[in-house]
């Protein structure tokens, strides 16, 4: 995790959270909202990347969190948004709220131990308790909120040749970088130039940059939606509620990374909140795990699974692209070893798997339950120690021991090691007071002057070599999952 990203978690703790972000939002418990019933969602990181397949319930999240807050008394031209606003019933749509939904939305206060609740339930065709929601300003960027000038209805206002030029608004130096840094190109400068045009006044974004100079109306979408969500995140109150719909929405994977980086960076510099909904495994992979929730959607409602890694988000949303089985390992050296064994064993089966590297014995059952409830074929394969529980597809290694211990101790490959490097295994673990297995392979590689993963390789070929049969019974099951 980014030095960042922890700053944030401790000042997003339940001890720090109301000092720093105030009566931002803790919880939602939604209850008969298109289809959701009974979903407590927990928020436990100032940003808050939900994905998922579409259909899974994302948008609807959003929605009723810009939907928490009334509007400050000190605002003038701000306007709120209510449920009835996301949610409406028409003959088309006469039943997207069913008749006893409602919404329990708990905030922060100065005493962590009480938190805040407020019931938002449906009285009739009317809406009770918003009176008692604390105040914030919110805004919600869906797709509409920022169109390209050149598809808006009201194109007079911006390409007219007799609108009139007012008031520049110039953005600092520092904003412009940022932006500068997601798109991935330098910008001279960026401002905001007012326009007025048969009584509408309005802005319009201009960038110079390579010696020329262009407004939004020669804009990309991507780019002019960047200049207009930062400026947003930038300008706006300090800890103010935004929700924004897929972001990376007409940006290459870079500036995605990019993106997600930036918004740590303001939520840490502004105390903003961020509720997001994405299909981005970039983005994903770019926030920290405390930021990641998964929408899972079937015949039983809806479910959440808090914490995914951006390999989960990739087999989930890649449906019909993913291969015939995925394989779940708790680490780089077991992804190697099970790689390098099927190599040596059946070459084949690699064009019918996808292995992923996903983290401890726990997060690994966790992902293949994921990924088994949403249709897919999935295995965990963790660590000799751990056991195996064939009827809910978990398999282990062969051995007794984690697999750097079965590779490494191995006496075949310590001799290798010190015939290759001059290096005696156990005496530099010993000298190096090495407790960790995990970091063995590192720890050779620097005795030795070389990669870590060129020891890696090194070690776990010879150790497949010597104990080649030992992985017959682990093939055969994988074989037998895949055709099931």
């Amino acid at each position: 995790m980014t030095d960042i990203a922890r700053t944030l978690k401790s000042k997003f703790s339940e001890k720090n959270r109301y000092k720093n972000f105030g009566h931002c939002l803790r919880k939602l418990d939604i209850e008969g909202f298109r289809g959701i019933d009974n979903l407590s969602f927990e928020i436990e990181f100032p940003i808050t990347a939900i994905t998922g397949l579409n259909g899974a319930g994302k948008s609807t999240i959003g929605q009723v969190s810009i939907c928490g807050y009334k509007k400050p008394q000190t605002s003038v031209q701000y306007k709120r948004l209510y449920i009835k606003d996301f949610f409406p019933i028409s003959p088309a749509d006469p039943k997207p709220i069913s008749d006893s939904a409602k919404i329990i939305y708990t905030y922060e206060t100065d005493d962590y131990r009480k938190p805040q609740e407020v019931t938002i339930t449906r009285a009739s065709s009317a809406w009770s308790g918003y009176k008692r929601q604390p105040e914030r300003y919110c805004f919600y960027v869906g797709f509409t909120v920022y169109i390209p000038k050149v598809e808006r209805r009201d194109l007079s206002i911006y390409g007219g040749i007799n609108i009139k030029i007012t008031e520049k608004r110039e953005l600092d130096n520092d904003v412009v970088t940022k932006m500068a840094r997601i798109i991935g190109h330098k910008y001279d400068s960026v401002n905001f130039q007012g326009v007025s045009h048969r009584g509408k006044e309005l802005e319009i974004g201009i960038a110079s940059r390579l010696g020329n100079s262009y407004s939004e109306n020669n804009m990309g979408f991507g780019e002019g939606r960047i200049l207009y969500t930062v400026d947003l995140l930038e300008t706006s109150p300090e800890q103010s509620l935004f929700v924004l719909e897929e972001p990376e929405t007409s940006l290459h994977e870079s500036a995605q990374h990019e993106f997600a980086k930036y918004l740590l960076d303001v939520c840490n510099r502004r105390h903003h909140q961020i509720v997001l909904s994405t299909h981005s495994s970039v983005i994903i992979e770019a926030l920290p795990p405390e930021a990641r929730k998964l929408l899972l959607r079937d015949e039983n409602g809806v479910e959440i699974r808090n914490r995914i890694s951006s390999c989960q988000v990739r087999s989930v949303l890649s449906d019909g692209y993913v291969r015939q089985l995925d394989v779940c390992v708790e680490d780089i050296f077991a992804k190697v070893l099970l790689t390098e064994v099927i190599r040596i064993k059946n070459k084949a089966l690699l064009k019918a798997i996808a292995v992923h590297d996903i983290g401890d014995k726990d997060a690994v059952r966790e992902a293949v339950k994921v990924l088994l409830r949403t249709g897919k074929k999935a295995i965990a394969i963790r660590d000799a120690d751990i056991g195996q529980k064939k009827e809910e597809h978990l398999y282990s290694f062969p051995g007794c021991l984690p697999p750097e211990k079965e590779v490494f101790t191995n006496d075949s490959v310590k001799k290798l090691i010190k015939e290759k490097y001059g290096i005696d295994f156990d005496w530099l673990i010993e000298k190096e007071e090495v407790k960790n297995h995990h970091k063995y392979a590192s720890c050779i590689a620097k005795e030795a002057e070389t990669d870590e993963s060129v020891i890696r390789t090194v070690a776990i070929e010879k150790y497949i070599l010597e104990v080649n049969s030992e992985f017959d019974q682990l093939i055969s099951d994988i074989e037998v999952e895949i055709n099931a």
